[in-house]
């Protein structure tokens, strides 16, 4: 009984997902926009991120649980007996207390600063994840948008080979043009049709690593808008590396987790410091309960005089530690530099590319136009109008790659700079 029950569960889970899936890619082509906002909605490693800075702010309220009252009770009885004595006896004991911490030299407002700084710094690692799903998305969508072109431009070469031998079949039938004309074009045709089912794969490859990328691979896409389009986007170089130190998240991370190395080295420089503390507290005790009461007050003050080294040693620990992150903040630094100054050298490369390519594809079209005519007029032979149309579908080809590398390089400068916008 318990297993149908169950199993229609799933049965419904997995008819209410198809509902929803269905739902959301009714309405019409898929936009980025849309592709991102599923992805920061449900994204696994966003939801791994926002589950550490919760476990780093809980962290913040054990730091400062110490300096607040901390109330104790306690309840027992115990029964005794000997050999010497007739019978035995018991005890009752009851008791509560209340301490406070008065002044610890600061250990405990550094312990919470702390807790605060790794909370920053996490939330910061948040962004820095945060960038990449919205990084990965955008180019899974672009990747999507170039399987697409390319697999119309695989067509538009399918029908050229279709429409050739069609005219090879009718000038062979008046006598024109020799067998092996219609061989080649039968042939063109052939490998044509198998390039063309590899872009269909490459486009199915393609909606799945996006479906991924959003946070599901399972999810169902269908059409998408087409942002291949390049629209050319400039900045100089040394702003783009200012603006990077500005906002890229894993700098801010870092930068608080070197002022935590130094707020744990002030720590553990006090750690022969003395200690204030005080308690009061009332007990009920007797052979019966609440036979006798009382109570206790103190004030104590710790003085540790003597550790064996443990604090010299952390102490050390803790500087070196600092050292480290120091040094680590610097590699970072120039790291990003580096990484701007390639992306940015990467995008300028890309739009000259592009500009070639474009030159190149106009005039791919206009020798196949010529090539076209002069084959359908019966001057042309299979040689001069393969080779029109395979230089053609070629420069097509290099024109979309093109497009996709440009917008994969502007991608990786603005992820470079930091604070990626959808």
């Amino acid at each position: 009984m318990r297993a149908n029950v169950i199993t229609k569960r799933v049965l419904l889970g997995f008819v209410f997902s198809l509902i929803m899936s269905s739902c959301l890619f009714a309405s019409g082509p898929l936009t980025l926009e849309e592709c991102i906002d599923i992805a920061l909605k449900n994204h696994p490693d966003l939801e791994a991120a926002k589950g550490k800075i919760a476990s780093k702010k809980a962290v913040i309220l054990q730091k400062k649980s110490g300096g607040l009252p901390q109330l104790s009770g306690s309840v027992g009885y115990t029964r005794t007996g000997n050999s010497t004595t007739i019978g035995d006896s018991g005890n009752y004991g009851t008791s509560a207390m209340l301490e406070q911490s008065i002044y610890d030299w600061g250990k405990r407002r550094l312990s919470v600063k702390n807790a605060k700084l790794e909370t920053e710094a996490t939330t910061d690692d948040y962004l820095t994840t945060r960038d990449k799903v919205i990084a990965n998305v955008r180019i899974a969508y672009y990747a999507l948008n170039s399987a697409t072109r390319r697999n119309k431009v695989a067509q538009t070469r399918y029908d050229n080979y279709q429409m050739r031998l069609k005219w090879a079949k009718s000038y062979y039938e008046i006598g024109t043009k020799p067998k092996i004309e219609v061989t080649k074009a039968e042939t063109d045709l052939a490998n044509s049709k198998l390039a063309l089912v590899r872009t269909e794969s490459a486009m199915e490859q393609s909606r799945v690593q996006l479906a991924s990328d959003m946070g599901d691979a399972s999810l169902k896409l269908k059409e998408v808008d087409d942002v291949l389009g390049f629209n050319n986007w400039t900045i100089d170089v040394n702003e783009a590396v200012n603006l990077a130190f500005l906002n890229r998240p894993e700098l801010a991370a870092k930068k608080k987790r070197v002022d935590q190395a130094a707020t744990s080295l002030e720590i553990e420089k006090k750690g022969l410091m003395p200690s204030l503390n005080v308690a009061a507290g009332y007990s009920w005790a007797g052979v019966h309960p609440f036979d006798t009461n009382g109570w206790t007050a103190k004030v104590a003050v710790s003085i540790p005089m003597l550790d064996g080294g443990l604090t010299k040693g952390r102490v050390q620990a803790a500087t070196a530690d600092l050292t480290t992150s120091n040094a680590e903040m610097a590699s970072l630094e120039n790291s990003v530099t580096l990484e701007v100054r390639k992306a940015w050298e990467s995008l300028r490369e890309a739009k000259e590319a592009l500009v070639a390519s474009m030159e190149a594809e106009i005039q791919a079209k206009e020798t196949y136009a010529l090539a076209e005519g002069r084959y359908k007029a019966g001057v042309g032979n299979s040689l001069e109008i393969s080779d029109a149309v395979e230089s053609y579908s070629i420069a097509q080809t290099n024109t979309v790659l093109s497009l996709y590398e440009c917008k994969v390089a502007q991608l990786a400068l603005e992820k470079a700079m930091g604070g990626l916008e959808q």
